[in-house]
């Protein structure tokens, strides 16, 4: 073979092992750039799900408490937490996010549905009270209930500062 074609084909191959490198140079970027948008884009819907939601928290935790004790009974039609919140879009992506904020959200999250559970648990047994007279054990099963949303309500405003800090800041 010639000294030509010789370097011809070198040249050609590096031409290739150039091309190919700097498409899989690209590709990386462009997938590493597109799972930090997705984790940026859930962070913001995130932020944005607990703004919306803290003013309401905020009231319920102060009527807690305002009314200690086992007499309160706390019965409310409205859901604490709807059930098309933006946190059942984003669940399976929180995850994904970085360990500190998926942990503070999944934490924030469980008081939440714990106490909004509980707030249906004592309408539902207000609603049978429509029907017939309470009796003294439903009463104070609902008294109990109450405690414990109560609680977990505490626990989920007492998240919200911190929270609202970190996904502001991964957004």
């Amino acid at each position: 073979m010639e000294d030509k074609t010789k370097t011809e084909i070198i040249i050609l191959t590096l031409g290739i092992l150039i091309g190919a490198g700097l498409y899989l140079s690209n590709s990386v970027f462009l997938t590493y750039m597109s799972a930090n948008k997705e984790k940026s884009d859930t962070a913001e819907g995130l932020y944005l799900d607990v703004v919306s939601i803290e003013d309401y928290l905020l009231d319920a935790d102060r009527e807690f408490l305002a009314n200690p004790g086992d007499k309160y009974i706390f019965v409310q039609g409205t859901p604490l937490y709807p059930d098309n919140g933006l946190y059942f879009a984003y669940q399976r992506d929180i995850p994904r996010m970085d360990r500190t904020i998926a942990q503070d959200t999944l934490t924030f999250y469980n008081h939440l549905m714990t106490a909004e559970r509980g707030r249906n648990m004592i309408f539902e047994i207000q609603r049978q009270g429509d029907l017939q007279e309470l009796t003294s054990a439903e009463r104070r099963r609902q008294q109990i209930l109450t405690r414990s949303v109560a609680h977990e309500v505490n626990m989920s405003v007492s998240l919200i500062p911190a929270l609202k800090q970190e996904l502001n800041a991964a957004a």
